[in-house]
């Protein structure tokens, strides 16, 4: 009984998770994986190709720019990642809350409590909104340096 009195293993939190990650696991085996393996294919051989064609300059972006570019979309795909786990979260408690009011309508309507759980689910939206905008600049930040890092590395290869 204890597992279930948790508000993060409440009925609407477990909903929500049961219907989020089978598609999830859909999308890493479907095409998402398909697409990292054409990534990888690409950049191996415009890596070669560009050392033939022009070995100097080939050289100077294959080990210069290439590292910081893999790097910056590890880095982004993290962010990506951790944003919407931090979001999943934050709306759980919010979801929970919902589900649980709509489980028992027949005695939130006996007691007269609609307005009171209208009420208490839009304190809990502005939270998660008063929350998640200071985690969605900082995450903004990051996401544009790594941005940034490509844009530099294409201004190495024309310099």
């Amino acid at each position: 009984m204890d597992f279930f009195d948790k508000e993060e293993h409440a009925t609407g939190s477990l909903v929500a998770n049961l219907s989020n990650h089978p598609n999830s696991l859909t999308e890493l085996l479907g095409f998402n994986i398909l697409l990292v393996m054409v990534n990888i294919v690409n950049v191996i051989s415009c890596s070669i190709l560009a050392i033939v064609v022009g070995w100097k300059l080939g050289l100077v972006v294959v080990f210069g720019a290439l590292p910081p570019v893999i790097a910056s979309g590890y880095i982004r795909i993290r962010l990506e990642f951790r944003l919407e786990e931090a979001t999943k979260t934050r709306f759980s408690s919010s979801a929970a809350m919902a589900s649980e009011a709509v489980s028992a309508i027949r005695t939130v309507a006996s007691l007269a409590l609609e307005e009171y759980t209208i009420q208490k689910y839009q304190d809990r939206l502005k939270n998660v909104a008063r929350t998640s905008v200071k985690a969605l600049v900082w995450t903004m930040f990051w996401y544009s340096f790594t941005q940034s890092i490509n844009f530099l590395a294409m201004a190495l290869g024309f310099w």
